[in-house]
């Protein structure tokens, strides 16, 4: 079978995106990959009937390729949309779309602006250190990540990203308290046993006092299995490896088998929620209150006629819990507005940071519930 390759080329903001798309005869494929500036950014790869026709692959190539081409192009008006406007959640949400598709220029360019227009926007500097961390900017990476944690210092994800920023950056000892924090506030928390098992390795190769590092070793080989026992997807053929080279004193080795698989991790949870996120780029400001509400009672009316369906209860419940988090985000917006009046009403200004926290658990749960449903 032949090969069909497909180029176009996009410009915007003194950036070249480049998408190529092209079929696999050996793997039976068809790739779909962004370059920024000629280096790889974004790959999608779509599998195709092995006894496809040829007309039917360059069919799939051309049609594959339009997408991507048509996906890049909304995601970059959606950006100067976003940037011309003045809502830093729209911002947020939109630099999500740009992470996941590991667009990290982008990304840390929405995260930066909404961030300055929202000093207490805690999620959007949890994602910025992440962005930065994408782009290999170590330091900055560490001083979005701090700023994360000092608003929200219970929260382990961000002492999580705050140890892998200090990983990156080589602040060994840093790192592994970060992740010590995590594992203390959720103790079933795989991502920061497996951090904690790399910082340690990385402890042991720098360490070589023949004493210590057999104990960093066992250490570690017990926080990598602690991980896995968590979350089993950790355990792939690299996994194992990695734990044999580590078992074996080949920590050059190890590191790099287990960082790999670090990653895969990572690309594998953005491959699963970029999706998800494009839609704020095709609509960014898809839902209000009044799309929930109808979707509300559009549900109500589907369970009288299907009484038993629990997929309707389950997606009722999740409607009220997200108009209860706009309402009560509605609610807050109007206090800051009221004390911007009149800043001499204590009693608001003395429960406006406990009303915020309820409003981030609730904002928790949402998509928490959402995720695991």
């Amino acid at each position: 079978m032949e090969t069909y390759r497909l180029n176009s080329r996009v410009v915007e903001n003194d950036k070249e995106y480049v998408i190529q798309t092209t079929n696999d005869v050996a793997l039976g494929t068809v790739s779909s990959e962004v370059y920024v500036n000629g280096k790889l950014a974004d790959v999608a790869r779509l599998p195709h009937p092995e006894q496809a026709r040829p007309e039917e692959v360059l069919s799939l190539v051309k049609s594959t390729h339009g997408e991507k081409k048509k996906e890049i192009e909304t995601l970059l008006k959606a950006y100067r949309q976003a940037m011309e406007s003045t809502n830093p959640e729209i911002m947020y949400h939109l630099g999500l779309a740009f992470f996941y598709k590991r667009l990290f220029v982008e990304a840390r360019e929405l995260f930066e602006a909404a961030v300055k227009l929202n000093g207490r926007y805690h999620e959007a500097s949890n994602f910025l250190g992440q962005a930065e961390l994408g782009l290999g900017h170590n330091d900055r990476a560490v001083s979005a990540a701090e700023k994360a944690v000092a608003t929200r210092p219970d929260y382990a994800d961000y002492h999580n990203n705050l140890g892998e920023a200090y990983l990156a950056a080589k602040s060994l000892d840093k790192a592994q308290a970060e992740f010590a924090r995590a594992i203390e506030i959720n103790l079933y928390y795989g991502d920061a046993y497996f951090n904690y098992g790399l910082a340690l390795i990385l402890e042991a190769r720098r360490d070589d006092r023949v004493a210590v590092v057999p104990n960093l070793v066992t250490k570690a080989n017990d926080y990598f299995n602690k991980a896995a026992l968590i979350y089993p997807g950790y355990k792939t053929a690299t996994f194992e490896k990695g734990i044999r080279a580590l078992e074996a004193r080949d920590l050059k080795a190890a590191a790099n088998l287990l960082y790999s698989v670090r990653q895969e991790k990572k690309e594998s949870h953005g491959r699963r929620y970029a999706p998800y996120y494009m839609k704020y780029a095709l609509h960014p400001q898809w839902i209000t209150e009044k799309i929930v509400q109808d979707r509300i009672d559009f549900l109500h009316n589907e369970i009288v006629k299907n009484p038993t369906y629990v997929d309707l209860y389950a997606e009722l419940s999740r409607c009220y819990l997200e108009l209860a988090r706009m309402q009560w985000k509605k609610g807050l917006e109007h206090f800051h507005k009221t004390l911007e009046i009149n800043p001499g009403l204590a009693k608001i200004g003395s429960h406006l940071d406990a009303a915020e926290d309820v409003y981030d658990k609730i904002k928790q749960v949402v998509e928490k519930i959402t995720d695991q449903n």
